[in-house]
């Protein structure tokens, strides 16, 4: 009996433990730089990954609330939607035409 309680008990640890894990984002708190054919810019995630900030030299900043995806973190700025992908640096980016592309980010800090 006392081994079925502790083996119940560890695995709902795994359980819980899993499922928070799932909820980490790697994005948090970061800075990033981005180029990729004719893209590129600069963009921060805040401590939560509810929003990011993207900058561009020639267009200022735009900010953007972050939700949470099936893959990642998704967004909408001005000229193109983008997700943020679980792993920390990947992101695809769709514009305005539809066209999607798969790119990584640098961390910068």
């Amino acid at each position: 009996m006392k081994s079925l309680f502790v083996l119940t008990a560890m695995t709902l640890g795994l359980a819980t433990t899993s499922a928070v894990a799932d909820e980490a984002c790697a994005w948090a708190g970061g800075a990033y730089s981005f180029n990729d054919h004719g893209i590129y810019g600069d963009f921060t995630v805040n401590a939560d990954c509810t929003e990011m900030v993207w900058s561009r030299l020639s267009d200022g900043s735009e900010t953007s609330a972050l939700t949470r995806s099936k893959q990642g973190w998704k967004g909408e700025l001005d000229k193109a939607d983008f997700e943020l992908l679980e792993n920390g640096h990947s992101l695809r980016l769709t514009g305005n035409g539809g066209v999607m592309r798969s790119s990584k980010a640098k961390r910068t800090n």
